[in-house]
């Protein structure tokens, strides 16, 4: 749930974000366009005139949760009478069958239909949900109200996905690629800055893709190299890179940049080709191992993250090995996992061979304990040496963290990227501003997390 803050307007609106970081923007945007219409927040449930749910739909799982958000809602709503607006990938992907499953809803708005956010909050409309992709204008994003940081935020550079992977309903829920304005991102990265932002993190469904909608080239590093000339921005780092996309033009761009972080988000699926040619990845083993000692080699000190399935369907034990096998060789610094989930819709759903809920979890099991104990060692390199951090805020004010003793703040270096990898924690018996960017020298190292403690700037230099 996204924190917000009190108010004393008559109109005020409660909201949920679920799932990803592009439906985190699509969250801050409904929140714009609502606070321009004169609405205000609030983090109060029985406050609220209006609640939105945004939901996610992409796995079975988000769908319980979504659904499960919105029956628990539904009950409070029959004590304090206020709208229940459900918007997002779970309605796009649903349409008026969501009514069916959660009749206490009043508005539902799809990802193609945020303009009509106000009227649905308002009563003037029953359903939004239109199938035709829209292209929002600049000042769309403009207007976003930020959720993140301090000191960091999501940029989105295009929406929709032509990948169309067999596993994946993305393409039907959002529609076809569509890259933005390359003047346009830039102008929303500067009024990000202006509102304190030090990093932005760039997000699409596949951001090796940009621009080749609009200008039959992909583009992606001569954005960043445009990026990188605004002044105030820190850190840019890339996020969802589809392998296939990744060349030798993208990489040189990168390396010709200040700002761009030594940092990539790999999203890899498997490393079996039968597999891999079965998804539609448009890799093969070869290919992955290929670009991952490239990138190596050419960005020493690189950071890599990787996504991974298990279980698809027809996946044997030997083909599971290699994708194990590929984890350990590559020796990502970050892994994230899940299971495949016969999505309904999807050509992969069909497909013979269906590998048991208990297979699946106990490959997934082995993976992350595997991974575990290579995040572990990748930490321990780091030890010893000095980093830049940024501090996103102090341990005594998060339960989830108090297990750190003795570490006042906790914030991520270039090496980690927000919401998914782990944390640095800071000792220090100074205060330290939210959103700062802090030279600290990591002393502690965890399967995840990482620990250090505070510099000054003259010791920085001497190292």
């Amino acid at each position: 749930m996204i924190n917000t803050v009190n108010s004393l307007s008559d109109r005020k609106v409660y909201i949920v974000s679920l799932g990803c970081s592009k439906n985190r923007v699509d969250t801050e945007i409904m929140l714009g366009r609502l606070i321009r219409a004169g609405y205000l927040i609030t983090g109060t449930l029985n406050q609220a005139d209006a609640v939105i749910v945004n939901t996610c739909g992409f796995l079975q799982e988000s769908v319980n949760e979504a659904l499960s958000e919105l029956t628990a809602l539904a009950g409070h709503k029959n004590k304090t009478g206020f709208r229940l607006v459900a918007t997002g990938c779970l309605v796009q992907r649903m349409g008026k069958e969501l009514l069916h499953k959660v009749p206490e809803i009043d508005a539902l708005v799809g990802v193609h239909g945020y303009n009509d956010i106000v009227s649905a909050v308002t009563g003037g409309r029953k359903t939004a949900v239109p199938k035709t992709a829209c292209e929002y204008p600049s000042a769309f994003y403009h207007n976003r109200v930020m959720t993140t940081g301090p000191g960091w935020a999501y940029l989105r550079i295009a929406d929709g996905c032509d990948n169309n992977c067999s596993y994946c309903l993305i393409p039907k829920i959002r529609g076809r690629f569509r890259s933005r304005k390359m003047g346009d991102i830039v102008a929303e990265a500067r009024m990000l800055v202006s509102k304190g932002v030090k990093e932005i993190n760039l997000i699409a469904q596949d951001t090796t893709n940009y621009g080749l909608d609009l200008h039959g080239k992909r583009c992606l590093g001569k954005l960043v190299k445009r990026l990188d000339k605004v002044p105030g921005l820190e850190w840019i780092r890339i996020l969802y890179a589809h392998p296939a996309h990744l060349d030798e033009g993208l990489i040189n761009d990168l390396s010709e940049t200040e700002h761009a972080v030594n940092y990539l988000d790999l999203p890899l699926q498997h490393a079996s080709d039968r597999i891999l040619a079965s998804m539609g990845r448009r890799t093969t083993k070869k290919s992955i191992t290929s670009l991952i000692k490239k990138l190596r080699k050419e960005s020493p000190g690189l950071v890599l993250r990787t996504t991974m399935m298990v279980g698809y369907p027809g996946e044997t034990e030997k083909e599971f090995r290699e994708l194990m096998d590929l984890a350990v060789g590559s020796g990502f610094d970050r892994l994230g996992a899940f299971v495949f989930s016969p999505e309904p819709g999807t050509r992969a759903a069909g497909l013979p061979g269906q590998v048991d809920a208990g297979t699946k979890d106990r490959r997934l099991r082995r993976l992350m304990e595997q991974q575990q104990k290579i995040s572990l060692s990748r930490n321990r390199i780091r030890l010893n040496k000095k980093v830049m951090v940024l501090v996103e805020g102090e341990c005594v004010n998060d339960l989830n963290i108090k297990f750190r003793k003795g570490f006042r703040y906790y914030g991520r270096s270039r090496a980690e990227a927000p919401e998914v990898d782990g944390k640095v924690y800071i000792k220090t018996g100074k205060r330290l501003e939210y959103g700062s960017i802090v030279p600290v020298r990591i002393d502690r190292a965890w399967d995840y997390d990482l620990g250090g403690t505070l510099i000054n700037q003259q010791d920085w230099a001497l190292c």
